[in-house]
């Protein structure tokens, strides 16, 4: 740094002003990236769902999954899951570049569940489900304070 201002001294008041506003958009634009939503300190996040599967019968979806085991980090207890759902229907075309976009269809309270634990019951949800869609699924558990978890395993299927 010191370098650069025995440079800027030694030149003309006019040069000196060029190179100082040439430093100065060089270090706005060299440090401008882009931003994204803010993340929670890592370690607060429930854990993830790793074992959602689903079973159908008739015209009823019934989704399931266990409670997912606490990291080391993890600072709050799962408080409950929502349940998303995509749903496309059978005509439209298939567009693997386009986003799939899901919609929130449930909200599965964990009280009564106790994380960790070996041969707890499997959580449940169940939904009437039409014929002519393709159905993806996903599930994110949340802690009382409103943090959630990365997605779950995808279920998919056509009915």
């Amino acid at each position: 740094m010191r370098e650069i201002s025995k440079i800027i001294k030694g030149l003309p008041a006019k040069n000196a002003a060029a190179v100082m506003l040439a430093l100065t958009l060089i270090v706005l634009v060299w440090n401008c990236g882009k931003k994204g939503p803010p993340e929670p300190p890592s370690g607060s996040k429930p854990p993830s769902v790793g074992d959602l599967s689903y079973s159908l019968s008739q015209d009823t979806i019934k989704l399931s999954w266990t409670l997912p085991r606490p990291d080391q980090t993890a600072r709050l207890p799962i408080s409950g899951f929502l349940i998303y759902r995509s749903q496309r229907p059978l005509l439209e075309a298939d567009c693997p570049n386009c986003p799939t976009l899901f919609k929130l269809i449930g909200d599965v309270p964990a009280k009564g569940t106790q994380t960790g634990q070996t041969g707890q019951p499997p959580i449940t949800f169940t939904q009437a489900i039409e014929p002519g869609f393709r159905y993806l699924y996903k599930v994110n558990a949340y802690s009382a304070d409103g943090l959630r978890s990365g997605n779950s395993n995808f279920v998919g299927f056509t009915f």
